[in-house]
């Protein structure tokens, strides 16, 4: 088993090499995910006087349950692979189960948006009908939402049938996602380029305790 330090090492590793933003969001992860272990306590942790108010002591918990399950899943669900294997691992989910952060991105958010830009299609259409000089941009817009909905629902429904069959992550299709990823794509693209003389030498990767278990 590692010890502490070296577990520690081989998180911040993971956390480093990925890109700017990917950075960020595994270091707030790992922020809320410390909360979280500390807000079980009985008293809170270290809240002091407030650990001892039983009913604030709930809403907290309530309340940071609720950030990290929309921050885990939201945004570490639109990383990259990789940047979702390092979340798993330093949420405590355990590598074997990342595939979970693609599955429920998909299902609770890449479906849900693929639906409301098949509304939106179907909203301007309606808009074209009130007049005739709406008629084209709104045929135009229309249809660029239909068909932004269909690249949407097809990536996502591939998304989750293959993190469910097979147990792999993948990045969504949309705007956050590419801005979020892009940092972590072009500091891979370079070390490619570079080779592996200029790459630094990883630290021992931390164990992840689900490669024990069935």
């Amino acid at each position: 088993m590692l010890n502490a330090a070296e577990n520690g090492q081989g998180l911040d590793y993971l956390i480093n090499r990925s890109g700017f933003f990917g950075r960020q969001i595994l270091k707030v992860a790992r922020l809320l995910y410390s909360l979280q272990v500390r807000l079980r306590q009985p008293d809170g942790g270290s809240l002091g006087i407030f650990g001892k108010n039983h009913t604030f002591l709930r809403i907290m918990r309530g309340v940071e349950a609720l950030a990290l399950f929309l921050f885990t899943y939201y945004v570490g669900g639109s990383l990259t692979r990789r940047d979702q294997h390092a979340l798993a691992q330093l949420i405590g989910m355990g590598a074997k189960r990342a595939y979970r952060l693609t599955l429920y991105n998909s299902l609770l958010f890449g479906l849900p948006t693929a639906a409301v830009y098949f509304l939106l299609g179907e909203g301007f259409q309606w808009v074209g009908n009130l007049h005739s000089v709406a008629a084209i941009p709104s045929w135009v817009v229309g249809n660029t939402s239909r068909l932004i909905g269909a690249a949407s629902l097809t990536v996502d429904l591939f998304r989750a049938i293959d993190a469910a069959w097979n147990g792999r992550c993948w990045a969504p299709l949309g705007t956050f996602p590419i801005l979020i990823n892009l940092p972590t794509y072009v500091k891979m693209a370079g070390r490619r380029l570079l080779g592996n003389n200029h790459r630094s030498v990883a630290p021992k990767a931390p164990r992840d305790p689900s490669e024990t278990q069935d």
